[in-house]
């Protein structure tokens, strides 16, 4: 009769090592996933604010050259008026990156207020240099408001 208490005990103490194991798997799965969902989150992070800061930044030095261009226009320089165009075709190709992102709620009004105001810049024809100078203005200080985003 004792061995069938010896089979209990073996039985109840093997359930209890298999609970065992199945919670550490279950652990183990349960920290996979959270380590993929971290890596994930930074990699968003990385993807789309930092490599937006990169174009809010590339987009403000193109600004500020055609600034630049816009003052040294008024001097009569047709290069200036080249260049200008260069620029707007350059900040067009960071708009379209930039477009790839994900935005914001807050974010999307400002860009939206961006693209408006250098649609305009581009829709003006020659109204005068102080008029374009007021643009970009307004498009830097849209810029400043997108970086601090």
């Amino acid at each position: 009769m004792k061995w069938t208490y010896s089979i209990q005990n073996k039985l109840v103490a093997s359930a209890a090592l298999f609970a065992l194991c199945v919670l550490v798997l279950f652990s183990n799965y349960v920290d996979g996933d959270h380590t993929s969902n971290v890596k994930k989150s930074i990699s968003t992070l990385y993807e789309d604010r930092l490599i937006v800061e990169d174009y809010i930044l590339k987009m403000t030095i193109d600004v500020y050259e055609i600034k630049q261009a816009l003052n040294a226009l008024d001097l009569k320089d047709e290069h200036s008026s080249h260049q200008i165009k260069t620029l707007l075709s350059e900040i067009d190709g960071l708009n379209n990156a930039y477009l790839k992102t994900k935005f914001t709620k807050n974010e999307d009004v400002k860009f939206t207020a961006l693209l408006k105001t250098l649609n305009e810049f581009k829709s003006t024809s020659n109204p005068g240099v102080q008029a374009k100078l007021e643009i970009t203005d307004h498009a830097l200080l849209l810029l400043k408001e997108l970086s601090l985003i």
